[in-house]
């Protein structure tokens, strides 16, 4: 398996997350039994690998849903703005509540199901696979995006006000130096997101080529499910 470790007593081939050796029983690595949130999203910042690590050494996933709702929200934000560039101006009779609860349930859809294929990828490719680990790993990589809905979103909203979500006039009309900052900042907030979600498939799977690929994969297939959700909901 690539991503496995030898026992430094025995030298017993184990799976990288072992706390012990399945043969000797030395201990590997510390143990670590809940995540800590303030350290995991501080590491992400200074050391993405140590972080994804220790949330795969983790034996609680802790944080999962909690991070769910806020990725969800700022997902919501990213869908009403991309169905002002497909569709333009428009109208919807879905409330706000019910597109987010749509949003809520494709997004755990989707990352569940990219979390089994994931499985059978790793099967193929002799890569050690939790179930628990990767979903982890997928959500926590996301947490730019809970970031930017807690401090940006808001200084949005207080700067552009209703017109943030205008057509006529633009933001980039009202205030634009101001709008294409916001726009450079989102646009960082993006690539951040799949800087780690790279991060944390090559923490998993100790493999540069494999985890270049899985990356380009989740990405582009979940933009294109955000586009359609984009063009479905806000046009019902």
């Amino acid at each position: 398996m690539k991503n496995s470790i030898s026992c430094p007593h025995c030298n017993s081939e184990n799976t990288f997350y072992n706390v012990t050796c399945i043969k000797c029983k030395y201990y590997l690595r510390d143990r670590i039994f809940n995540i800590d949130l303030w350290s995991a999203i501080s590491s992400l910042i200074d050391n993405p690998s140590t972080s994804f690590r220790n949330i795969i050494f983790s034996e609680h996933k802790n944080f999962i849903f909690f991070i769910l709702l806020f990725i969800s929200a700022k997902y919501l934000i990213n869908v009403r703005l991309l169905a002002m560039i497909s569709i333009g101006e428009f109208q919807t009779t879905v409330e706000l509540l019910f597109s987010y609860l749509i949003i809520l349930g494709l997004v755990c859809l989707y990352c569940i199901v990219f979390t089994l294929v994931y499985k059978i990828l790793c099967h193929f490719n002799s890569i050690h696979f939790r179930f628990k680990d990767v979903f982890s790993l997928i959500i926590y990589s996301q947490v730019p995006y809970a970031l930017g809905l807690i401090i940006l979103f808001p200084l949005e909203l207080v700067i552009f006000g209703d017109y943030l979500f205008s057509m006529n006039p633009t933001p980039f009309t009202i205030k634009g130096s101001i709008a294409y900052l916001f726009l450079v900042v989102e646009i960082g907030i993006i690539f951040w997101s799949i800087f780690l979600t790279f991060k944390a498939f090559k923490a998993h799977s100790q493999s540069l080529t494999f985890s270049i690929l899985v990356t380009i994969s989740f990405v582009v297939l979940f933009w294109t499910l955000l586009y359609f959700c984009s063009v479905i909901i806000f046009t019902i």
